[in-house]
């Protein structure tokens, strides 16, 4: 059901995403019949599974258990292979696989070239839950005519499964397939968790000013917790699940399993206190018993495994709990006093009771697919239908305590009228207030969040050269940019530009440089143009695209030359008006500033409309053990308490002093004094420092190193110890 419900959006998608670049949209290609498994160890490699090509049987089960049904419970590896042949409408142009679900954590590898991750393996192992998979396959590792192999190392644990609708797209429509299955399947939770967490905090407030009603705090509650049960759904949004703040099986623990059973505890409660029924002391102690077992048992169950076999307990004790629940809906109706709000009950429970039947009946009838929970979205229904109940049921003890009021004190209520509505009219006002600016920061925060994933890994080693970046703006979005041009593993270019301003404006420039940058740097690269030109050319463009936007930037921007086994590295650097990067030469021992040797005049920056330009370029050698500072203005100009600025000097004592350590013991000599400099003071501008060091025993970082990169783009200017 959800793959026809879903078929017309792709197919939209597609024809969009081809019809922009004057194609037809093309049919997927499924590529889940030709899947074959072979389990092997933790240690196996890529070389292993091509080695053992022929002990792979095929995958025959399409299920959304497939791997636990053919390995059996407990931890296990396997390696999935699949077989295609590019159509010819596919080829010559980056192809993206996309896997609706795979659990628990992968590799992926095209043609015996490692693509990509999702997940971690042991022992920091690490799940992204509900999340599709998405893989980008290059060009230069697709064989056009010839079968391509796609090998999956899968790390198999509990429910462990791999989508029989994988497919194979071109990339432009391969990753909008991926968005839509991702949105239906985490991010639209996130807007029933906001949902959620907004009617807990209004009726936990009610509940705590009109202690009487308890059904508003069984109600408010019951909504808390369902929030958190929703969390693992939306798990790769939240940064202490993904940065491994919070381990996979604790955090299961705390989402998956507790709540259903607080959920289904305060849902009988809510149920006796809507009813306004006497609960049994017995009863009460019985059922608060059966939740604390649970709780008790899940809190320290040993393995993940013990919580996947304890389920049909743990279920049983939740069905014991639900028949109370229902026992007092049916002790309700019997009773005339209580018929009306058991029957309110009911129709609040109608739309869960029928979507959880709906939910049961799509996972019996096909299996092969992860459909949304319905039960979900039909609660938030309920919910719906119970404040309305609520706020009825409120309403009417309103008006009969404003009937004896009118009566008892009508000269106070007609005197205090006038100030009660001036009062709630301010109430809302400030509520509407606190709700727009809650909406800014999330806003903001999300701007953050996109503009740092556009940058690159911060430290980084390739061949002949060791590299560290600090990257830290002064408010929540930066103006400062910085990338890596590379192929092969070989370093082409280092970029660093510093738009004018802060905030938003700011960030948005930054976000539509980034890719200009790129862009003229590897078309000037390959036709090896002078630097001043593609600044120029860089120049025009974001003239043209920035429009009326007043930002506009100074940066560094060079190549170097491709021979990393050379005694020098040539190199040729551009200055669009940007402070004279520093160099330290290992022969002389002398730390100098880069100024353009070009024998031309410099002025102008980059992106101010009407003025003359005329950058810098340098063209100077790199030896080994020499060390080049990139940095923006924010770092020389931070001032300390007695308004002295940090300057270019100290900059320089300090990369002599150190010259003989790595780029990243330099960067954190540099940010321990520029933090014991400034005394903890916040930053006045956004500051960004990259250390380039010669270093021709460096090579490229291995594949197990590239797997244990941090995700962390950013490194703050806090005192690091020796």
């Amino acid at each position: 059901m959800l793959k026809i419900l879903l078929l017309p959006l792709f197919c939209t998608v597609c024809c969009i995403s081809c019809n922009r670049h004057n194609d037809v949209a093309v049919k997927p290609l499924e590529i889940s019949d030709t899947f074959m498994y072979w389990e092997s160890t933790e240690e196996s490699t890529v070389e292993d599974a091509e080695e053992h090509s022929r002990d792979f049987k095929r995958l025959e089960d399409k299920s959304t258990t497939n791997l636990r049904n053919i390995l059996g419970k407990g931890e296990h590896y396997v390696w999935v292979r699949a077989d295609f042949t590019i159509p010819p409408a596919y080829r010559h142009q980056p192809l993206g696989l996309v896997i609706p679900y795979l659990r628990f954590a992968e590799k992926v590898y095209c043609n015996g070239t490692f693509i990509s991750r999702f997940g971690d393996f042991p022992p920091n192992e690490h799940s992204t839950m509900f999340k599709a998979h998405f893989f980008s396959f290059p060009m230069d590792v697709l064989k056009q005519h010839e079968t391509n192999t796609i090998l999956i190392k899968i790390y198999a644990q509990g429910r462990s499964a791999i989508s029989s609708h994988s497919v194979i797209l071109p990339v432009r429509c391969a990753y909008p397939l991926y968005e839509v299955l991702n949105f239906y399947h985490t991010k639209v939770y996130l807007i029933l968790i906001g949902i959620l967490l907004l009617t807990f905090v209004l009726y936990l407030s009610f509940y705590l000013n009109l202690k009487q009603f308890k059904q508003y705090r069984d109600f408010a509650f019951l909504n808390f917790f369902t929030a958190i049960f929703l969390l693992p759904f939306v798990s790769t949004e939240l940064p202490a699940y993904t940065n491994g703040l919070i381990p996979y099986v604790p955090f299961i623990k705390l989402t998956l399993c507790i709540p259903p059973y607080v959920i289904v505890y305060f849902s009988t409660m809510f149920v006796a206190d809507f009813v306004n029924l006497k609960k049994a002391p017995k009863l009460e102690k019985f059922r608060l018993a059966i939740l604390a077992l649970q709780i008790l048992l899940t809190i320290f169950a040993p393995t993940y495994e013990w919580l996947i076999s304890s389920m049909p307990l743990m279920f049983g004790l939740i069905l014991v709990q639900g028949f109370i629940g229902a026992c007092w809906v049916v002790k309700g109706l019997r009773a005339e006093k209580y018929r009306r709000r058991a029957t309110e009950l009911i129709i609040g429970f109608m739309p869960l009771s029928i979507s959880i039947l709906l939910d049961i009946f799509l996972r019996l009838h096909d299996n092969t697919q992860v459909y949304p929970y319905f039960s979900i979205f039909c609660w938030h229904m309920s919910i719906v239908i119970f404040i309305i109940i609520l706020s009825t049921q409120f309403s009417r003890v309103y008006r009969r305590n404003e009937y004896l009021a009118n009566h008892l004190q009508e000269e106070v209520d007609i005197r205090t009228r006038d100030l009660q509505g001036a009062n709630y009219e301010l109430s809302i006002l400030t509520e509407r207030l606190e709700k727009e600016k809650f909406r800014a920061d999330l806003d903001l925060q999300m701007a953050s969040i996109v503009q740092q994933r556009f940058f690159p890994e911060p430290n980084k080693h390739f061949k002949g050269w060791d590299l560290a970046v600090s990257y830290n703006s002064q408010a929540i979005v930066s103006g400062d940019l910085y990338d890596y041009y590379t192929e092969n593993h070989l370093l082409n270019g280092l970029s660093l530009f510093d738009v004018s301003g802060h905030g938003i404006s700011a960030g948005l420039v930054t976000m539509l440089s980034k890719n200009i940058i790129g862009h003229a740097f590897h078309k000037g690269f390959a036709g090896k143009e002078p630097m001043d030109r593609i600044l120029a050319r860089i120049n025009n463009i974001i003239l043209n695209e920035k429009g009326e936007i007043d930002n506009y930037l100074t940066g560094l921007l060079c190549r170097f030359e491709n021979d990393t086994d050379a005694e020098l590295v040539h190199v040729e650097l551009g200055n669009a008006g940007h402070p004279y990067p520093l160099k330290y030469s290992a022969a002389t021992d002398e730390v100098t500033e880069i100024t353009g040797n070009d024998g031309k005049k410099h002025y102008g920056a980059i992106g101010m409309q009407g003025i003359e330009i005329s950058f810098a370029t340098s063209r100077f050698d790199m030896a080994d053990q020499d060390i080049m500072v990139w940095f923006t203005d924010g770092i020389i100009e931070a001032s300390n308490k007695n308004q002295e600025q940090f300057g270019k000097e100290r900059l320089k004592r300090i990369v002599k002093e150190n010259c003989k350590k790595s780029s990243n013991d330099i960067l954190k000599a540099i940010t321990k004094e520029h933090w014991s400099f400034t005394e903890g003071k916040p930053l006045d501008d956004d500051i960004t420092i990259i250390v380039a060091k010669r270093d021709r025993m460096s090579d490229y970082v291995s594949e197990s190193n590239e797997d244990d990169q941090s995700d962390e783009t950013e490194l703050e200017l806090l005192p690091v110890d020796e």
